[in-house]
């Protein structure tokens, strides 16, 4: 397996990743739930920044000379088209999962602006959605979730001053 490198947990997180996006392409709602349920057991800190980082390297390549609201928007329409079979899909924590790949945090002011709080795991799918809809064919993963898992490491091996 591709992930046989990683230690337990490391490894646990990402088998269920990669189950949960190969669901999300093979429009297996089953699948995709009972992955999903598993995940939310994961510390949502350590779930958003893993699948942010693959979100943004996934948008770095597509985008290369940056993304604008145009690109935004495709992006978002290419994911709710690409989701239908998942009746729990909402365009709003879709946006809440891309800005939040991209760094932005609605909120982190704290400051709600009367934005409604939404669970981090229902942010945490939806991000699953936006990885299984910017992934390219072919569809090999492995590489973008072991990148996305060293950058996690690292970020959490740093020591600030």
């Amino acid at each position: 397996m591709a992930y046989d490198a990683w230690s337990g947990p490391a490894r646990a997180l990402a088998r269920a990743v990669d189950t949960a996006v190969r669901a999300a392409l093979a429009d297996d709602l089953a699948g995709f739930t009972d992955v999903a349920t598993e995940l939310r057991r994961v510390e949502p800190e350590v779930l958003a920044v893993l699948l942010g980082t693959m979100t943004q390297a996934l948008l770095e390549r597509t985008h290369p000379d940056g993304l604008d609201s145009d690109d935004a928007e495709q992006v978002l329409a290419a994911c709710e088209r690409a989701a239908v079979w998942y009746p729990g899909y909402e365009r709003d924590v879709a946006v809440l999962a891309l800005v939040g790949a991209l760094g932005v945090h609605p909120g982190d002011d704290g400051q709600s602006g009367g934005t409604p709080r939404v669970a981090p795991a229902a942010v945490a799918e939806h991000g699953l959605l936006l990885v299984a809809t910017l992934l390219p064919a072919p569809r090999d993963l492995a590489p973008l979730v072991d990148a996305a898992l060293r950058e996690l490491h690292r970020a959490q091996t740093v020591e600030l001053p």
